[in-house]
């Protein structure tokens, strides 16, 4: 069993001398996909530690690092997922407001979110990284009495932020960028790096193989999860009854999930078209239904034209209903179960595979990324894919217990097991 926290147990007023007390959490989400790997860490954390899921939980969504036209449709997304639990409140901080909060000194800029977020004191606060813009770190700050508690991107990524891909390489204009950073930090403070207490994750990989050597590493039990899953599906209304009609007389249907390729800069528009193209002809028989569920951060001209390009051959459908395009894969249980899945450069390969039992074609393959991928991101893709691979293929023997998938560090991980 894991060992009491008595500090924890009587924040959480359960401990010998506490009066009895729900503990107080802040669950902070920058996607549709982190309120679910978010509450299944919250609840998972509460059952180990103090033998109840039961919180009060404020739930933040915080800057979702994505243009003005893509803001709106994620927090109506994240919004409509969160009605599968009764929240203290749910509170909202765009791009711009996050950008204002940050135009004075950091200890005002602190003060600030304590305000906006209108709590004094959380037992824990819950976020996906310390990264990822400048909320998860003001956040941390706002509260440094909190226990503080990683859930990982996806379901359980971890400690990629210091590799240095293109995206974050030394050019001229990232020189910059850390300069003016560099600078305002002088000026006007900057955060305090408070390391994590715990990292709670469904599918743990440590990408360095040494960001959890001294980070307590939680796995919840999948039954745990895949009910949480199974809740945030149901909750959804009409989601069951439109993918009826996107399957509908459909003849061995395929479901591609695309990505944001183009987007991230790892290769031009006209090779991201042209790799779908290539990989549901390579794939998928002529005169099958194909579905195609655009990423949430993808282009709509791309799908639109592989529509164009492949009609002659296909049975095309898109996956486009405002209501759901933006759902995460994982809760889209009638597809799933009624579809064989491709997935391009996505963790959900792994996901799917472990939550639903079925294989998933991984359609990326070294002669792809060579032949598409723009060459400075060549190096990185080739290791993302190799993780994805090395991961699908350790669900086999995975054990629940210990890390997924490990970089090449050295020292080893502090997991605890109940």
């Amino acid at each position: 069993m894991y060992e009491k926290d008595e500090r924890l147990e009587c924040n959480a007023g359960i401990g010998p001398g506490c009066e009895a007390s729900v503990r107080k959490c802040l669950l902070v989400v920058q996607g549709p996909l982190q309120i679910v790997a978010g509450l299944i860490a919250l609840e998972w954390y509460g059952r180990v530690k103090y033998g109840s899921p039961k919180a009060e939980i404020v739930l933040l969504l915080q800057d979702f690092l994505v243009d003005d036209e893509i803001e709106k449709p994620l927090e109506q997304t994240i919004k409509s997922l969160s009605g599968v639990r009764q929240w203290k409140k749910v509170l909202f901080i765009g791009r711009h407001e996050m950008s204002r909060l940050l135009k004075r000194r950091y200890t005002n800029s602190v003060r600030k979110i304590r305000a906006v977020i209108g709590e004094d004191y959380f037992d824990e606060v819950y976020v996906a990284r310390s990264t990822g813009g400048v909320g998860n770190a003001l956040v941390l700050n706002a509260y440094p009495n909190a226990t503080r508690i990683i859930y990982g991107d996806s379901f359980g990524y971890v400690g990629y932020e210091e590799d240095l891909s293109p995206q974050t390489s030394w050019s001229v204009k990232n020189v910059r960028s850390h300069l003016k950073s560099f600078v305002r930090q002088v000026l006007f403070g900057g955060p305090v790096k408070l390391d994590f207490n715990a990292a709670v994750l469904t599918l743990p990989v440590d990408w360095s193989g040494s960001y959890l050597r001294n980070i307590p590493l939680l796995i919840p039990e999948k039954d745990h999860a895949t009910k949480i899953l199974q809740e945030y599906s149901e909750q959804l209304a009409g989601l069951a009854e439109y993918c009826n009609d996107l399957l509908y007389e459909s003849s061995d249907p395929y479901l591609f999930l695309l990505s944001n390729l183009s987007a991230a800069g790892m290769m031009s528009v006209e090779n991201e078209i042209a790799f779908y193209v290539e990989s549901i002809k390579q794939v998928a028989s002529s005169g099958i239904t194909i579905l195609l569920k655009p990423h949430p951060r993808g282009q709509a001209y791309i799908t639109t034209t592989i529509v164009k390009t492949l009609a002659s051959e296909y049975s095309i459908r898109v996956v486009d209903d405002p209501r759901f395009s933006r759902v995460p894969i994982e809760l889209w249980r009638p597809l799933i179960n009624r579809c064989r899945i491709a997935t391009v450069l996505s963790s959900s390969c792994t996901y799917l595979k472990y939550f639903y039992q079925i294989e998933v074609v991984v359609p990326l393959d070294a002669s792809n990324i060579v032949k598409y991928m723009n060459p400075a991101w060549i190096p990185y893709v080739t290791k993302v894919s190799t993780v994805l691979l090395e991961s699908l293929g350790r669900l086999r023997e995975w054990d629940g217990r210990s890390l997924l998938w490990k970089g090449p560090g050295r020292i080893g991980t502090k997991v605890a097991i109940p």
